[in-house]
Protein backbone atom coordinates (compact mmCIF):
# COMPACT_ATOMS: atom_id res chain seq x y z
CA UNK A 1 0.00 0.00 0.00
CA UNK A 2 1.21 3.52 -0.86
CA UNK A 3 -0.01 6.17 1.59
CA UNK A 4 -0.19 9.83 0.55
CA UNK A 5 -0.55 12.76 2.95
CA UNK A 6 -1.77 16.13 1.69
CA UNK A 7 -1.11 19.47 3.33
CA UNK A 8 -4.14 21.72 2.99
CA UNK A 9 -2.94 25.08 4.20
CA UNK A 10 -2.36 28.49 2.70
CA UNK A 11 1.29 29.52 2.44
CA UNK A 12 2.35 32.89 3.78
CA UNK A 13 3.50 34.98 0.81
CA UNK A 14 7.17 36.01 0.97
CA UNK A 15 7.63 34.22 4.33
CA UNK A 16 9.76 31.32 3.12
CA UNK A 17 11.21 30.41 6.53
CA UNK A 18 7.73 30.22 8.13
CA UNK A 19 6.49 28.10 5.23
CA UNK A 20 9.49 25.78 5.65
CA UNK A 21 8.58 25.40 9.36
CA UNK A 22 5.02 24.44 8.35
CA UNK A 23 6.36 21.89 5.86
CA UNK A 24 8.64 20.27 8.46
CA UNK A 25 5.78 20.04 10.98
CA UNK A 26 3.56 18.48 8.30
CA UNK A 27 6.32 16.02 7.34
CA UNK A 28 6.67 14.92 10.97
CA UNK A 29 2.91 14.46 11.37
CA UNK A 30 2.60 12.62 8.05
CA UNK A 31 5.48 10.32 8.99
CA UNK A 32 3.88 9.58 12.36
CA UNK A 33 0.76 8.55 10.41
CA UNK A 34 2.88 6.22 8.24
CA UNK A 35 2.53 8.22 5.01
CA UNK A 36 5.00 7.49 2.25
CA UNK A 37 4.90 10.96 0.71
CA UNK A 38 3.57 14.43 1.52
CA UNK A 39 2.04 16.58 -1.22
CA UNK A 40 2.13 20.36 -0.82
CA UNK A 41 -0.08 23.05 -2.33
CA UNK A 42 1.20 24.86 -5.41
CA UNK A 43 4.20 27.15 -4.74
CA UNK A 44 4.03 26.51 -1.00
CA UNK A 45 7.64 27.44 -0.18
CA UNK A 46 7.45 30.92 -1.71
CA UNK A 47 3.71 31.39 -1.61
CA UNK A 48 1.60 31.74 -4.75
CA UNK A 49 2.08 35.49 -5.01
CA UNK A 50 1.78 36.79 -8.56
CA UNK A 51 3.39 38.63 -10.08
CA UNK A 52 6.48 36.84 -8.74
CA UNK A 53 9.81 38.51 -9.34
CA UNK A 54 12.92 36.63 -10.37
CA UNK A 55 14.69 38.00 -7.27
CA UNK A 56 12.06 36.57 -4.88
CA UNK A 57 12.07 33.13 -6.51
CA UNK A 58 14.49 30.54 -5.14
CA UNK A 59 17.42 28.76 -6.75
CA UNK A 60 17.46 24.98 -7.16
CA UNK A 61 20.39 24.83 -4.74
CA UNK A 62 18.74 27.04 -2.10
CA UNK A 63 19.72 25.92 1.41
CA UNK A 64 16.05 25.70 2.40
CA UNK A 65 15.49 22.95 -0.16
CA UNK A 66 18.43 21.12 1.42
CA UNK A 67 16.76 21.53 4.83
CA UNK A 68 13.64 19.81 3.50
CA UNK A 69 15.81 17.03 2.06
CA UNK A 70 17.47 16.55 5.47
CA UNK A 71 14.07 16.30 7.15
CA UNK A 72 12.81 13.84 4.54
CA UNK A 73 15.72 11.61 5.52
CA UNK A 74 15.19 12.25 9.25
CA UNK A 75 11.47 11.39 9.14
CA UNK A 76 11.80 8.82 6.34
CA UNK A 77 9.09 10.45 4.25
CA UNK A 78 9.00 11.68 0.68
CA UNK A 79 7.72 15.11 -0.22
CA UNK A 80 6.61 16.95 -3.33
CA UNK A 81 8.13 20.35 -2.57
CA UNK A 82 6.65 23.28 -4.51
CA UNK A 83 7.96 26.81 -5.11
CA UNK A 84 8.62 29.55 -7.60
CA UNK A 85 12.17 28.80 -8.73
CA UNK A 86 14.63 30.72 -10.85
CA UNK A 87 14.26 29.87 -14.54
CA UNK A 88 16.60 31.22 -17.21
CA UNK A 89 15.14 34.74 -17.16
CA UNK A 90 11.91 34.54 -15.16
CA UNK A 91 10.48 32.52 -12.27
CA UNK A 92 9.16 29.02 -12.91
CA UNK A 93 6.31 27.29 -11.07
CA UNK A 94 8.13 24.13 -9.94
CA UNK A 95 7.78 20.91 -7.97
CA UNK A 96 10.61 18.73 -6.64
CA UNK A 97 10.04 15.07 -5.84
CA UNK A 98 12.19 14.17 -2.83
CA UNK A 99 12.48 10.56 -1.65
CA UNK A 100 12.64 9.12 1.88
CA UNK A 101 16.44 9.27 1.79
CA UNK A 102 16.34 13.02 1.13
CA UNK A 103 17.41 12.76 -2.52
CA UNK A 104 15.81 14.95 -5.17
CA UNK A 105 14.50 12.49 -7.75
CA UNK A 106 13.30 15.12 -10.22
CA UNK A 107 12.24 18.69 -10.72
CA UNK A 108 9.23 19.54 -12.87
CA UNK A 109 8.42 23.10 -13.93
CA UNK A 110 4.91 23.90 -15.16
CA UNK A 111 4.84 23.45 -18.93
CA UNK A 112 1.48 25.00 -19.82
CA UNK A 113 1.66 28.49 -18.33
CA UNK A 114 -0.97 31.06 -19.27
CA UNK A 115 -0.16 33.90 -21.63
CA UNK A 116 -2.48 36.28 -19.82
CA UNK A 117 -2.78 37.98 -16.44
CA UNK A 118 0.10 37.73 -13.98
CA UNK A 119 1.16 34.24 -15.05
CA UNK A 120 2.41 35.62 -18.37
CA UNK A 121 5.60 36.52 -16.46
CA UNK A 122 6.24 32.89 -15.47
CA UNK A 123 8.70 30.94 -17.61
CA UNK A 124 7.39 27.61 -18.92
CA UNK A 125 9.12 24.31 -18.28
CA UNK A 126 10.08 22.19 -21.28
CA UNK A 127 9.07 18.61 -20.47
CA UNK A 128 6.90 16.25 -18.47
CA UNK A 129 8.88 13.85 -16.31
CA UNK A 130 8.38 10.61 -14.42
CA UNK A 131 10.51 9.20 -11.59
CA UNK A 132 10.66 6.00 -9.59
CA UNK A 133 9.63 6.60 -5.97
CA UNK A 134 10.09 3.40 -3.96
CA UNK A 135 8.94 1.29 -6.92
CA UNK A 136 6.03 3.61 -7.78
CA UNK A 137 6.19 5.61 -11.00
CA UNK A 138 5.32 9.24 -10.20
CA UNK A 139 4.63 12.07 -12.60
CA UNK A 140 3.95 15.66 -11.64
CA UNK A 141 1.73 18.19 -13.37
CA UNK A 142 0.83 21.67 -12.16
CA UNK A 143 -2.51 23.01 -13.36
Amino acid sequence: MFKIAILQKRAINAQIDKNIESIIMAMKEAAENHADILLLPECFVTGYDLPMSYEKSIADDDIRIAIICENAKKYKIGVVLTAFTKGNKQPQNSAFVINKSGDILMKYSKVHTCDFADERNVESGKEFKVCDFEGIQLGIMIC
